[in-house]
């Protein structure tokens, strides 16, 4: 795990400048405590971090092909190293290392551009091919690692985080004014926008080629669903249990390859229940797990219950974190490490639980990515209940979500019925996101701000991949959870979070095989009458105690509605007074203290929206105006 960052030069004699490179790469000391390294050429400098995981000795990088004419620099892990290396070395490949990064060279050197392909594991990657001045930038197959990039007349900057390529001065530090509107309409920023206008994401499954200037992207990998009429329908639920098992445990046993010492964060559910349980069976050593609690009850899971550290059969290590309301103070630094996810404060828990895991452990398997690939969240029981309804014309669905006790009392239904019949990105959005702060932004935002944005324009929908339309509406669904939600949201506030404390968090659930196996599973399968998950409870029956294996899923969030009612801490008292926000511009001071105060006084919970503002606010004062530089808040 590290941090990588560089520059191309479109004048192939320009020198990168050592000190510049320095600075880059000093950036992202925190993703890479233990060493850093640099490859410098004329028009190209190539900077890393790195967190030594595998090969403590000798893995430093970059990492040079036999030649010296290849060299990789990476974030990140690759899983299937001892085969991959195996083949490689009986086709003739020669090795200087034993670090898992080195069989990327060789890869490119048998495959071209398509090593990527083979490629098992969670990366962002650059690689330099110097005969032919190419630069390729590749990242996983479900974003779980950042890469970002900036083309300017000068050539192309890149970077894991996007204070490398500002730290620069490659770009200004703008703001996108769509991906602000984004933040407040979905909650977060849609690939390949940033919040920061002059700097894109490189999507998840893509690959960059960058040669003298001239930019070509292409995806290599997306998920696939077969035809509703093409699932097996031969197969038993038993048997796609005890398949999905095996290709699980399968998964983990890879993931827990490090020569450091492995953990796990571990909630009170299934999913990583289910990895932590994987864990211990194939572990020899008491396996350290790491739970985040909330003082408020309300938002703490393991109110009132067990969770699986508490069952000595596993031989697990529970250590509780509880998170406070004093730990909203640490908004500032969570903005400074998230950078784009200003919305939710979720990286406010996450963010103490890795501080907290960072002294006993380098590395943690998490349960991420269960929920999208086996259709976890309320919105599948809802797009089960609703579907006969969409037999009847538009105007009666519009109308039945238009009653008053229905969309209160159930308003992601309501939004459902008020869209269109067939899924789409418009249907998928009004099944998931329901904020308040969508609701809000003619009022938050300025009138210039509104002006700029509708001068700006933009499309943020997610475009459906070939044979989208013969997918079964569940699939469909499933498909845009992966691209919008996974890649965008969850393990982008993944790796920000355990990477400020300069903790590994890998994935199980997320590696392509399983991925692959649980797209082919029917839907009925995934989701059995309207229990969740009901293939992977049956799975781990016989591994996990009944009330873990039976118990519903139970969303993390951080009580935010709580924090804003009292006091509160001078940074958000700062940025939301009515100086600050006419400073900034973004935001009409008169309609942000009309929502705080209906929220204190009891008559709406506009934490979330209120937590927006500040997050954006921070943000301007952080990136904007250069505090970033200056380390950490």
């Amino acid at each position: 795990m590290c941090g990588i960052c560089g520059l191309a030069y479109r004048d192939r004699e320009r020198p990168v400048d050592p000190a510049l490179l320095s600075r880059m790469t000093a950036i992202l000391r925190h993703r890479g405590p233990d060493s850093e390294g640099f490859y410098l050429a004329p028009g190209i400098g190539l900077g890393v971090r790195r967190l030594s995981i595998v090969d403590l000795r000798t893995g430093d990088q970059p990492i040079a092909s036999e030649d010296g004419s290849i060299v990789v620099v990476c974030n990140g892990e690759i899983y299937n190293h001892v085969e991959v290396r195996a083949q490689l070395i009986a086709r003739g490949h020669r090795f200087r290392t034993a670090s898992d990064v080195e069989v990327i060279v060789h890869l490119y050197e048998d495959h071209g551009p398509d090593f990527v392909r083979h490629l098992r594991g969670m990366f962002g990657l650059a690689l330099w091919d110097a005969p032919r001045r190419r630069l390729i930038l590749a990242r996983d197959p479900m974003g779980i690692k950042p890469l970002h990039y900036a083309i300017t007349a000068a050539g192309l900057s890149f970077g894991s985080e996007q204070k490398a390529i500002l730290v620069s001065g490659a770009v200004p530090s703008e703001p996108d004014l769509r991906a602000m509107a984004q933040i407040f309409t979905y909650g977060h920023i849609i690939s390949p926008r940033t919040f920061v206008a002059g700097i894109r994401r490189l999507p998840a499954g893509h690959r960059l080629t960058w040669t003298d200037g001239s930019i070509e992207i292409h995806p290599y990998w997306d998920a696939e669903f077969p035809p509703r009429e093409e699932y097996d329908a031969r197969t038993s639920e038993q048997a796609w249990a005890e398949g999905l098992r095996e290709r699980l445990t399968e998964s983990v046993r890879i993931h827990l390859r490090s020569d450091v010492p492995v953990g796990a964060w571990l909630s009170g559910g299934i999913d990583s229940s289910s990895v932590a349980a994987l864990m211990s069976q194939l572990l020899a050593a008491p396996v350290p797990t790491f739970t985040l609690r909330f003082e408020s009850q309300g938002f703490d899971e393991l109110h009132g219950r067990r969770a699986l550290d508490d069952y000595p059969d596993y031989r697990l290590e529970g250590h509780r974190i509880v998170c406070r309301r004093q730990d909203f103070e640490k908004l500032p630094r969570a903005i400074w490490h998230a950078e784009d996810l200003l919305a939710g404060a979720i990286t406010v828990g996450q963010i103490t639980i890795a501080e907290a895991t960072a002294k006993r452990v380098k590395v943690v398997l998490t349960g991420e990515g269960s929920d999208e690939l086996l259709g976890g969240y309320s919105w599948y029981p809802t797009l089960r209940i609703l579907d006969p309804l969409f037999r009847f014309p538009a105007a009666f669905r519009r109308w039945l979500g238009s009653i008053g006790p229905i969309r209160r009392r159930w308003p992601g239904a309501a939004s459902v019925l008020r869209g269109p019949r067939e899924m789409s990105f418009e249907r998928y959005m009004c099944s998931i996101t329901h904020l308040p702060s969508a609701r809000f932004v003619d009022a938050l935002f300025s009138a210039s701000t509104l002006d700029a944005l509708r001068r700006q324009g933009g499309d943020d929908r997610i475009a459906e991949p070939p044979g989208f339309a013969s997918w079964h509406p569940f699939a469909q669904m499933q498909y845009f959870d992966i691209k919008h939600r996974l890649a965008d949201a969850v393990v982008l506030g993944l790796d920000r979070a355990s990477m400020a404390h300069s903790v590994e968090a890998r994935v199980p659930f997320l590696d392509v095989g399983v991925i692959e196996f649980c797209a082919r599973i029917p839907p009925q399968v995934k989701m059995k009458w309207l229990r969740e998950k009901d293939v992977l409870r049956r799975a781990m029956k016989d591994l996990l105690p009944a009330k873990i294996a039976r118990r519903r899923k139970h969303a993390m969030r951080v009580p935010l509605d709580d924090w804003l009612h009292g006091p509160l801490p001078p940074f958000a008292e700062d940025v939301l007074s009515e100086t600050a926000l006419r400073d900034t511009g973004y935001f009409d001071p008169g309609g942000v203290a009309a929502l705080a105060r209906r929220h204190r006084a009891g008559e709406r919970r506009l934490g979330y929206v209120l937590t927006a503002v500040i997050g954006v606010q921070i943000w301007d004062r952080l990136f904007r105006r250069g505090e970033f530089a200056r380390g950490v808040p």
